[in-house]
């Protein structure tokens, strides 16, 4: 009795996890181009309610594929990253997953597709000012916070521990929080979406 009763809750999981509903895909095709001193990056990405998948494409030639997996309270459970370095490097692709600890979010560089969901979080914690936890990605990641400023019904400012505004990232931003644009000051840096209206 008590063995069946064992094997019906298993079928049971079973079936569920195979009928989970499908992703649902909320916007595609988004396209950036991030301009530093020293290259241009390009960045084209999808969301659904699970997950943020996109690419970024450096001028030099190296590529990041990723998948950020996401929660409906905007959180992230972890990353999919694969490296695909330029051919004349005559190196093979890497791929890793990043686990996220508890409550804190990636960042990679100007990445928007980060960017967005760090303020997608602010605003479900909700306030004009927000501190979010974060881990930069890269070859050596770190821990670090940022703190998300609003700066009027349209433009956020993303800063470090230190507050300093001209190393923040200054963004324009739509009524659904979509980023339309953004630099920061001190680095010259600039990001620019491809698909917004002039």
């Amino acid at each position: 009795m008590r063995a069946a009763s064992f094997y019906t809750a298993l079928l049971g999981a079973v079936v569920a996890s195979g009928c989970a509903a499908p992703e649902k895909r909320l916007e595609s095709g988004r396209r950036y181009i991030s301009i530093t001193y020293t290259d241009t990056t390009l960045e084209s990405f999808g969301r659904t309610d699970r997950s943020i998948t996109g690419v970024l494409v450096s001028s030099l030639g190296d590529s990041v594929r990723f998948r950020i997996l996401t929660s409906s309270d905007a959180l992230v459970s972890g990353v999919d990253i694969t490296l695909h370095p330029a051919s004349f490097r005559d190196e093979q692709p890497r791929t890793t997953r990043v686990g996220m600890p508890k409550g804190t979010l990636p960042v990679m560089e100007s990445s928007v597709a980060f960017l967005e969901q760090i303020l997608r979080r602010a605003r479900v914690v909700g306030g004009d000012s927000v501190s979010i936890p974060v881990m930069v990605l890269g070859a050596h990641a770190s821990l670090d916070v940022l703190t998300v400023i609003s700066n009027g019904i349209d433009s956020l400012v993303i800063v470090g521990p230190d507050g300093n505004l001209a190393m923040g990232f200054h963004l324009a931003v739509d009524k659904q929080g979509r980023i339309l644009g953004g630099r920061i000051p001190v680095s010259g840096t600039r990001i620019l979406s491809v698909d917004a209206n002039p």
